[in-house]
């Protein structure tokens, strides 16, 4: 048997369980996020008043009222949210949430076909590394997210950029950073390979999209969401949901089960400390951002500069998301691909085995038997771990394989 022959074997095994553990359920079903984009959009084109999106309470009604029994919330979504569901909108929400999953399907196709051209590796093992992200791409068809469009976005951006057109990179980013902050991460490259056009491109797209949000909504959603919804999701901080979750697998809930008693949730932390909470927490932040930054600036030069930076200011945004969840980690493919790519290339199999074993891991666990990943911290918060590794493996990897291509 070929490669060939295999890599389709793998696809038509990994296409049926992604088709029965996350197709399927969700062709049936609106749970979980898709009522909440849904809805917002839904009240956007019956011209309803939607002064009170932010409301948990009355946004949970709304979706009663269009006969979903989510109780759901807008938050933390920003305001240009609003607008991501109109296409589906006008269809009940069953016939919404079906074309919704064709959408994405249509998405999967398309960015394995970019990551074709983005890279050295042929199509149907593009559409295998998709695929084999496991959790991330079964819930985020199974719960109607947006992340499949978010990767196809960076993902073609990223394309464009290659070909030295700054303003379509900048469109696409842009028009997701409106909705999933994601894309602001690659600034920094725009601004270091001096893409001007891609960067002006970005931030127009950026304001005027919620200019013409505040147009249509009026600016009171704004002031709801800056007061009550940004900096509190930053923090970690999730209304309705518990700050101490280990399914949002971040530094903030860990440091909060370490460090911050509370009576309910949280009776006997490891040390009793807000400010060792804190301080920690600033702690883990800056030595990231350091890392990152002088492996960008020790790299600046280098002629694979924009695979290397994509991919280490990705990582660094996932391991350093507040509350992070399955479905994020479907944006982890990108860097994957890039390093792939290069590790195949410089013909480093032990890199190459390496971040593809992380992935599956990343992307596997979530299946695993609850029961033993639970009551230890290093089995509980393994999908940050696991990013933590992913992130030192590629810091090494770019840094020696830069060194050898000076």
């Amino acid at each position: 048997m070929n490669k060939n022959h295999l890599s389709i074997i793998i696809l038509i095994i990994l296409a049926g369980l992604i088709i029965r553990y996350g197709i399927i359920p969700a062709w049936n079903n609106n749970n979980s996020d898709f009522p909440n984009y849904y809805t917002s959009s839904r009240l956007l084109i019956e011209g309803k008043d939607i002064s009170r999106i932010y409301d948990d309470d009355w946004f949970a009604q709304q979706i009663k009222n269009y006969g979903m029994n989510e109780k759901g919330k807008f938050s933390p979504f920003p305001p240009p949210t609003i607008f991501v569901m109109t296409p589906f909108s006008v269809f009940d929400p069953l016939t919404a949430k079906r074309l919704f999953i064709i959408f994405n399907l249509i998405l999967l196709l398309g960015t394995a076909y970019i990551f074709k051209k983005i890279s050295t590796i042929n199509y149907i093992n593009c559409l295998n590394i998709i695929l084999i992200s496991g959790a991330a791409l079964i819930n985020n068809f199974l719960l109607g997210q947006l992340y499949s469009l978010l990767l196809f976005a960076i993902a073609l951006g990223y394309y464009y950029l290659t070909k030295e057109d700054g303003y379509q990179a900048g469109y696409l980013w842009g028009i997701s950073a409106a909705i999933k902050y994601f894309p602001i991460i690659y600034v920094p490259i725009l601004i270091i390979k001096r893409k001007w056009k891609g960067l002006f491109s970005l931030l127009l797209t950026i304001i005027l999209i919620n200019l013409i949000t505040i147009v249509i909504t009026g600016h009171e959603i704004y002031l709801q969401f800056i007061k009550h919804v940004l900096f509190s999701h930053l923090n970690g901080e999730l209304s309705s949901q518990s700050k101490y979750a280990v399914q949002f697998q971040s530094w903030n809930s860990l440091l909060r089960i370490l460090f911050v008693q509370d009576p309910i949730e949280n009776k006997i932390p490891l040390f009793d400390s807000p400010s060792a909470f804190i301080m920690v927490r600033i702690s883990i932040y800056l030595i990231f951002i350091y890392v990152t930054a002088n492996l960008i600036y020790r790299i600046r030069e280098n002629k694979n500069f924009l695979p290397y930076s994509s991919v280490i200011l990705t990582l660094a945004l996932l391991v350093l998301t507040p509350a992070s969840a399955t479905y994020h980690l479907l944006i982890l493919a990108f860097p994957l691909i890039l390093l792939l790519s290069k590790a195949i290339e410089e013909k480093k199999k032990a890199y190459s085995r390496s971040f593809v074993l992380i992935y599956i891991m990343i992307g596997c666990l979530p299946f695993v038997n609850n029961q033993l990943l639970k009551g230890n911290l290093l089995f509980s918060f393994y999908r940050l771990w696991l990013l933590v590794i992913f992130f030192i493996m590629s810091a090494r990897f770019i840094l020696t394989s830069s060194r050898e291509s000076d």
